[in-house]
């Protein structure tokens, strides 16, 4: 059974410097407080800069080890860089380490991109998805072929309060009713889109929620978390790579899913983890959202 970690800064620095001791000397090791399920370290060596990653809970260290397996089976099948990942423990608890892909969060970006830079850039994320749906299910190792909502339904289990599946039932019907099931990131949100100083998307990130669904999941997640000219921008970006419609009605039904998933999984946070500073624009949407289930 694995273990996870606490928020010991000594602690946790003393274990990046044994990990890379032998190869590169540490400058320096930021801890970046955004990160949500693990105790996530900009760490500056000499020669390379690196991310780890400490889960916070069981549950998240199960999403740890399932991310570092499916980078590694992704590796070099998609023209976007994805990280390399490594899988390691100390003390029976997972952590991983990679090389830092140059970029910055599409978060940091979105406000002072032009019409120009917004094109390229969904684009490229156009492209990722498109190249991701198309792979064959097979590529994914056999223990991590869950559903989304199979998933999404795991996630459930470390929220504090109330969860009700029942908000999932649009979902269920749609990954019933696919004709053809594709990989799906999961979590195709801004904060997983790495962006260099060219306007072009360096990487992805975050690979543990990927599940099989429906391709409109990708889009619904990226959708829910951008202004509409961004949402409108990927939609018509990936409609032009498939040279299809999206169903738009498919895209709304995610939206709304994972409206309800972040609210509830701020709320855990909150509670469970205050360290963690969350992004104002979803704070507002979960104050948005909660108001819709306390009236």
């Amino acid at each position: 059974m694995y273990q996870f970690f606490e928020p010991n800064e000594t602690e946790l620095k003393q274990i990046i410097y044994e990990t890379i001791g032998k190869n590169d000397s540490v400058i320096g090791a930021q801890i970046i407080p955004t990160g949500w399920t693990n105790i996530t370290i900009d760490v500056h060596g000499e020669l390379h800069d690196y991310i780890f990653r400490f889960p916070r809970n069981l549950f998240f260290a199960e999403m740890m080890v399932k991310d570092c397996t499916i980078c590694q089976c992704l590796q070099g099948k998609t023209t976007i860089r994805i990280p390399d990942m490594h899988l390691m423990s100390h003390q029976n608890r997972p952590f991983s380490m990679h090389y830092k892909i140059p970029g910055r969060a599409l978060t940091q970006v979105m406000d002072a991109a032009t019409d120009v830079d917004r094109e390229q850039i969904v684009a490229d994320m156009a492209l990722f998805l498109s190249e991701l749906h198309h792979l064959p299910i097979e590529t994914l190792p056999t223990a991590v072929t869950e559903s989304l909502n199979d998933f999404l339904s795991g996630l459930a289990t470390v929220h504090q309060g109330q969860y009700d599946l029942d908000y999932h039932h649009n979902l269920v019907v749609l990954e019933q009713q696919m004709k053809k099931p594709c990989i799906v990131h999961g979590d195709f949100n801004p904060g997983n889109i790495l962006v260099g100083d060219d306007y072009r998307v360096s990487g992805i990130i975050d690979f543990s929620f990927v599940s099989v669904s429906d391709p409109h999941a990708d889009i619904g997640r990226f959708v829910g978390r951008s202004d509409s000219e961004w949402g409108e921008a990927l939609i018509e970006a990936y409609q032009a790579q498939n040279h299809k419609l999206c169903d738009r009605e498919k895209i709304r039904q995610i939206v709304d899913l994972f409206k309800y998933v972040e609210y509830k999984y701020v709320e855990y946070m909150q509670h469970s983890h205050p360290e963690i500073v969350i992004p104002p624009a979803v704070l507002k949407m979960a104050a948005a959202e909660k108001q819709k289930y306390t009236i």
